[in-house]
């Protein structure tokens, strides 16, 4: 056990211990506070600041006051990011510190949502907030990575605010632990009374129908997204009908547009297409390292709802990273949808998300990201590399351990795609994932597994063995032995179903408390799917 983890397991402990099951009556002073948090002298630096350092507060209030302070101290990384943009020689390097400055502003805009305390948001919620935050940071400093430039400012400007996040999570996590009831909603939640049933969903319902013959409001969906902006009353959905057809267009849907239902006439019948990717020098080719970039689709606003749609990047398996749905929309849904790529397909890039009944193709870590997300009766196709090429199907991104991410995979498929089945045994075997930041986390669950899935299971690519947690219950198969799967100390073979069912869609997600207004059907537990 590290010395880190040590010291936030004895931070829980105390916590737990000192607070009441509300969490709210326990104070103490801001400085006695700050001492039981993992970055101290971060916390005591800004608390001397707001010249109530010797106040009694309790721990909610210690929460928001922590929070506070990486709301400041991401609008002060923000503006020094921006100048750093600016004044950036190197193309790559420039277009990378572009995509760092909407992230920082995505800190902002996210880290608010946690003190809007109208809406009053569940422990889990402010959890998933704060690890997204987070998230923004990682996949900022993993776009340098990407591109093999290593002497950056961002470590000398993202510190602090790091580590203020990290104040904040061992803080919440506290708090969800010492409340039996934290993942239960708030006494005022979204008014859902205005939600559409999904199975009423046809054109005379939707409030704007997009097509390519003219016969819509728009010709493009990024026409329809914007339009959803102008719309009064932000908690009511705006439902936008794409007819059948294929749109070539990059589509992206921002952090303010929220309650967004779209949908088509049917997988491979209404489809969004592009061919852009992060390398190489072809036609088409995104921003250097930028994964954002690359997105087909990206959605931003939480509670977003897709149906019968398919969402496409036509790279290839030559275009490198190239994704075709990107999301970091906490609350949101696909159903009967298909996401079709090569390498890094879907980016599940932060925040609460649950996929049912779709179909995702790919065949390089193409579902990953740090996304808190759950695939229920998904269809999961690997495709036919490049000669010598890898398959992998997911790549977590969980950096930090107590961060709220992870994938769950109940009652899927894996199998090979169309063009990979009859070569199949030309090409290595398929590993279920990889730890793609250390605590990487993914647990499959009642799933096929192919016979093209590796023995081992899983692959370590960056030596993350001992901290990621690779998870295994009572998946069928050619595929699905357990007998020969890796060693490491991260791997589980689950035998207990009550670990298995902290994966599920009432535990891990807290499906129960926001899915139902979502018209997406869903199985909560271990009932037959």
């Amino acid at each position: 056990m590290t010395t880190k983890v040590a010291l936030f397991i004895c931070f829980i402990i105390t916590f737990i211990f000192s607070c009441s099951p509300e969490t709210t009556t326990t104070t103490g002073s801001i400085n006695w506070w700050c001492t039981q948090t993992p970055h101290y002298q971060a916390c005591n630096h800004y608390a001397a600041k707001s010249n109530i350092s010797t106040a009694t507060i309790s721990i909610n209030q210690f929460l928001d006051m922590t929070v506070k302070a990486a709301i400041d101290e991401a609008r002060m990384v923000h503006k020094r990011a921006q100048v750093i943009e600016v004044n950036y020689p190197n193309v790559s390097g420039k277009s990378l510190w572009c995509s760092c400055v909407d992230y920082f502003d995505g800190i902002v805009f996210t880290l608010n949502m946690v003190l809007d305390h109208t809406n009053q948001p569940t422990p889990l919620d402010i959890h998933t907030w704060l690890s997204a935050g987070l998230t923004y940071i990682n996949v900022c400093e993993k776009g340098f990575e990407m591109i093999n430039i290593t002497n950056t400012m961002l470590p000398v400007i993202s510190t602090n605010l790091t580590q203020l996040l990290l104040n904040s999570l061992a803080i919440i996590v506290a708090i969800r632990g010492s409340n039996t009831n934290a993942n239960s909603p708030g006494l005022h939640e979204w008014d859902f009374s205005n939600e559409y049933e999904l199975s009423d969903l046809a054109m005379n319902k939707a409030d704007v129908v997009v097509a390519r013959d003219g016969s819509g409001n728009f010709t493009t969906v990024q026409e329809a997204v914007n339009s959803a902006g102008h719309r009064r009353g932000r908690g009511k959905r705006y439902v936008i009908y794409v007819k059948s057809g294929v749109y070539k267009e990059q589509v992206v849907i921002p952090r303010n547009v929220t309650f967004i239902t779209m949908f088509g006439d049917g997988i491979n019948k209404t489809i969004i297409t592009g061919n852009r990717h992060s390398g190489g020098d072809r036609q088409g080719t995104s921003k250097a390292g930028d994964l954002k970039d690359s997105a087909t689709f990206q959605v931003w606003g939480c509670r977003f709802i897709a149906l019968d749609l398919t969402f496409q990047n036509t790279a290839g398996p030559k275009g490198g990273q190239a994704v075709a749905f990107l999301s970091g929309s906490d609350k949101s849904a696909l159903y009967r949808c298909s996401i079709e790529g090569y390498q890094d397909t879907l980016f599940a890039y932060h925040s609460k998300q649950f996929y049912k009944e779709c179909q995702i193709f790919g065949t390089v870590d193409f579902i990953f990201g740090g996304a808190h997300a759950v695939f229920q009766d998904c269809d999961i196709f690997l495709r036919k590399p490049l000669l010598g090429g890898g398959l992998v199907v997911t790549a977590n991104g969980r950096k930090h351990f107590n961060e709220s991410g992870g994938y769950s995979l109940q009652g899927c498929k894996i199998t090979a795609a169309h063009d990979l089945k009859p070569v199949v045994g030309r090409y290595r075997k398929a590993f279920l994932g990889r730890p793609w930041f250390p605590y990487g986390r993914t647990v499959y669950m009642q799933s096929f597994l192919g016979e093209l899935v590796d023995p081992r299971g899983w692959l370590d690519s960056w030596g993350f063995n001992k901290t990621t947690y690779c998870g295994e219950y009572k998946n069928y198969g050619p595929g699905s032995s357990t007998a020969r799967r890796v060693k490491w100390r991260g791997y589980h073979a689950i035998k207990d179903p009550k670990i298995a069912e902290r994966f599920t869609v009432a535990e891990f997600i807290a499906g129960n408390h926001w899915l139902p207004t979502s018209g997406v059907p869903y199985v909560p537990g271990f009932e037959k799917l």
